[in-house]
């Protein structure tokens, strides 16, 4: 993932948490804030993968970072 990609994920996160607990707090969005807060957390999961990975795969130039 290209830094661009990890800005849109990051703050798309940050909406999906805003916005779920602004549904939590109406009886009728519980279901949608719940499902918002869930994808919210798989997105920051995401991010701490790719980080994960990134680290695996060496600075670049050396190993399959550089190819």
């Amino acid at each position: 993932m290209d830094q661009n990609t990890i800005d849109r994920l990051n703050s798309i996160s940050q909406e999906l948490n805003a916005r779920a607990l602004a549904l939590s707090k109406a009886a009728d969005g519980r279901d949608h804030a719940l499902i918002m807060s869930a994808l919210g957390v798989m997105i920051e999961e995401v991010r701490s993968l790719e980080q994960k990975v990134a680290r695996l795969d060496g600075p670049k130039g050396i190993g399959a970072a550089g190819s």
